[in-house]
């Protein structure tokens, strides 16, 4: 199911509408129930991505169902590393969390960070994941991978958008740069959004994403998708080749969201967080509107299993790392 740019955009205003808060908030004591005050969640990249909009949807049904406004407060910066490194420094109270994408698992590896993905926080669940896809302006001439390579082959070199350096996207993008030749250059924003507004714009000619901050774009039909960078199809978008399956066998690097907070922060807290959090991403209503926007909720994991997944992830985006030669400054 497809959604217009309108339809994208209010959804967007309505989830943003949640945040916002000020005011005195009461002292907690040892024996109230979690959460007796207003909760920070920073998000760790600018409004309007996959990342910003999930992590939205998400803060507003713990508001309504832990009965305590979740606080959302945006850090973009270094894919996602800023916001990481901010939550990272909180006190491990229930009351600082994060949602970040991919790159939480990733930065350790392409530069220097000052925090650790597994030693400095614990995993509350696995919100969410989308296939990267590469798209291009509707002005390049070309409609299908090959005709990419072709084109590609023939620039100087072809400048391409991200999330940001040190992202699942930046990664991804590298690794075909790597595999197939192409005069690859990478172009960093601070989140999705703006490097999709830049791509329909025609400021730049390619960008890799993942599909759902890409959504309004593509049902606009200001960029082309012309490959997923998963192994599999996407469910939402099933004709669309595959890098796997189109000359590139093993590449498989999608976009995923993961929920934490600072390591330390009691257990208690953390499985209320957990129950919460995989109840409300998985509600018949909200996997039916991230589905909409070629997204997909991710699995029901209790923390020790949102924990192995992290530990997972790290060591394969490390070994991408190597393969790529990708690093930061």
């Amino acid at each position: 199911m497809a959604v217009s740019r309108r339809q994208f955009n209010s959804l967007l205003y309505y989830a943003a509408a949640a945040s916002g808060f000020g005011g005195l908030v009461p002292t907690a004591r040892a024996a109230d129930p979690y959460p007796v005050r207003p909760v920070n969640v920073v998000i760790s990249f600018a409004a309007g991505g996959m990342t910003d909009t999930v992590g939205r949807l998400v803060a507003n049904e713990l508001t309504k169902d832990l009965k305590q406004t979740f606080v959302v407060e945006n850090r973009p910066g270094a894919a996602g590393q800023l916001g990481t490194e901010y939550v990272a420094r909180k006190p491990a109270d229930g009351y600082n969390l994060l949602v970040s994408a991919t790159g939480h698992v990733i930065g350790p590896a392409v530069q220097k960070v000052a925090y650790d993905p597994v030693s400095d926080f614990v995993p509350i669940a696995i919100l969410a994941r989308a296939p990267n896809l590469l798209l291009v302006h509707k002005s390049v001439p070309a409609t299908n991978l090959q005709e990419f390579l072709v084109w590609a082959k023939a620039q100087k070199d072809v400048p391409y958008g991200t999330a940001g350096a040190g992202g699942s996207t930046h990664l991804a993008g590298e690794l075909f740069r790597t595999l197939s030749g192409v005069p690859m250059v990478h172009v960093p924003y601070k989140g999705a959004a703006p490097a999709v507004n830049d791509l329909i714009a025609g400021h730049i000619k390619v960008a890799i994403q993942d599909s759902m901050s890409a959504t309004a774009a593509i049902a606009g039909g200001e960029v082309r998708p012309l490959a997923s960078a998963t192994k599999e199809h996407s469910a939402q978008f099933p004709n669309l080749p595959t890098l796997d399956e189109s000359g590139f066998p093993g590449f498989d690097l999608y976009t995923w969201l993961g929920f934490y907070a600072p390591k330390g922060t009691p257990s208690e807290i953390v499985a209320v967080l957990n129950k919460e959090a995989n109840e409300a991403i998985h509600t018949p209503a909200t996997v039916e509107l991230l589905r909409s926007l070629n997204c997909e909720p991710g699995p029901v994991l209790d923390p020790a299993g949102a924990a192995k997944f992290v530990a997972q992830e790290v060591k394969k985006w490390r070994d991408v790392v190597k393969t790529s030669g990708v690093k930061v400054e």
